[in-house]
């Protein structure tokens, strides 16, 4: 299976703090679902801004799209950033623009030869695939409720039709009945671009293993555990048991549901 991301003897340390990531090892399959889920602390976050060149490894490299980042310069690393989507917690849209304005807005800056009609017709076309229509256009982030800022948000993200989609946390700060809603809306994005690579980063373990095609697991700075959702399920290894002991009666039969 073809990769779309390689993570080889990642390190990364910050001085006193000490490392952070000690010698990851992890390949993310082309087209399909990962999620990465750790305790708090224990290095995805940075773990993601080395995919996305934002940091360089002290030791070890990182592979993107068959491009390995540490060998890039600025411009270059510019260039393969364009074909990453990224949903923040917060969906950190802009307060002054509207939901229509938010999701021109890369694809004026990034493609800046379309015409103002054809810039509109690919922001209502990146909208109605998250499920947006018109009646929301001209709203403005205040207004939205929190599921509805994560919708523009992924809307945005879709903005300039990536290759890879990141999510940092997707589910922070919503209730249960609306992060699970934001998780389907994950796998529907996802299901609506044939070769679309998604990554999760994630606390919510039993999403983690409902919408992934694969988890991975981070502890003590390695990725301990990656496989799909039943190799955890069938691990014998009592950390990893204990971990995943409360997710099955949660997971019910999504994607990766226990036997």
């Amino acid at each position: 299976m073809e990769n779309a991301i390689e993570l080889i003897n990642l390190r990364k340390s910050f001085g006193p703090n000490g490392d952070v990531l000690k010698g990851v090892d992890l390949k993310v399959p082309r087209g399909k679902i990962t999620v990465i889920i750790g305790f708090s602390g224990a290095g995805k976050s940075v773990m993601l801004k080395h995919i996305l060149g934002l940091l360089k490894a002290d030791q070890g490299t990182v592979t993107v799209l068959g491009q390995d980042l540490g060998r890039l310069d600025e411009h270059a690393l510019n260039e393969i950033r364009k074909k990453f989507g990224m949903l923040f917690q917060s969906a950190a849209l802009f307060d002054d623009m509207t939901t229509i304005e938010n999701v021109e807005f890369p694809i004026k800056e990034m493609r800046r030869k379309l015409k103002k009609q054809e810039i509109r017709k690919e922001a209502e076309q990146r909208l109605k695939v998250v499920g947006l229509g018109p009646e929301h256009y001209n709203k403005y982030p205040s207004v939205l409720s929190g599921g509805m800022r994560k919708r523009v948000g992924l809307a945005r993200a879709l903005a300039l039709e990536p290759e890879i989609l990141l999510y940092d946390e997707p589910t922070t700060g919503l209730d249960p009945v609306l992060a699970e809603t934001v998780d389907d809306l994950i796998v529907s994005t996802h299901n609506h671009r044939p070769g679309l690579t998604s990554v999760i980063i994630s606390h919510d373990l039993p999403a983690a293993f409902r919408i992934g095609d694969y988890v991975a697991m981070l502890d003590g700075g390695k990725i301990r555990l990656f496989g799909p959702p039943q190799v955890f399920f069938e691990s014998e290894d009592p950390f990893i048991k204990k971990f995943v002991h409360k997710v099955k009666e949660y997971v019910g039969e999504g994607r990766g549901a226990p036997p």
